[in-house]
């Protein structure tokens, strides 16, 4: 008869979603994974497989809350560009630290050996995903009336995504929110 786990497998994940996003894929060893998860490595794999299907699991975790933020920030009744100004806001108002910190998918990615094409793969699925999140906002802006009828959408989408991904290596690099701020006023005149 199997034993029940003596750990909670969520709880674990969101552990090793901290420490990748802290250190990297690389910088992260099994030893500091156990450590923060509070399993054996015995455990580990059983659960979560190796260190890379880890890290894989940790960012689809990371994924699907981030952008399930997206899609609430962006309800259906909510104005596009409110939930902008949120976005925007929240980045420039986040500390020091969270600023270093950044994104744990934009970290990957430009941390990535680019002949990894299941890395490759990934990343531009989670790219698209947020894309149509943004173009799907976009479009109901538009049928509302809250932009323009020329304005297409997939490439306001494109544009902010863009524009969002520049702020956080921005952020990371130079932690001024006036910068930040201003970069949010020039991107949602785009809007006008």
């Amino acid at each position: 008869m199997p034993r029940a786990k003596e750990f909670d497998p969520e709880v674990a994940l969101q552990a090793a979603v901290n420490l990748f996003w802290r250190l990297g894929y690389e910088q992260t060893s099994l030893e500091l994974l156990m450590q923060e998860m509070k399993i054996s490595k015995q455990s580990l794999y059983d659960t979560f497989g190796d260190k890379r299907a880890l890290y894989f699991r940790a960012m689809h975790h990371y994924r699907k809350s981030t952008n399930d933020s997206l899609r609430v920030v962006f309800a259906a009744d909510t104005p596009v560009r409110e939930g902008l100004t949120k976005i925007f806001g929240s980045i420039a108002r986040e500390t020091k630290e969270q600023h270093q910190r950044g994104c744990l998918l934009m970290s990957a990615n430009l941390s990535r050996n680019v002949n990894d094409a299941e890395m490759t793969k990934f990343l531009r699925a989670n790219q698209r995903e947020v894309e149509r999140i943004f173009a799907a906002a976009f479009t109901r802006a538009r049928d509302r009336g809250e932009i323009s009828a020329d304005k297409d959408p997939a490439a306001l989408a494109r544009f902010f995504v863009a524009t969002i991904q520049g702020m956080r290596a921005l952020a990371r690099l130079n932690h001024d929110r006036k910068e930040l701020e201003q970069i949010s006023r020039v991107a949602l005149s785009s809007l006008d």
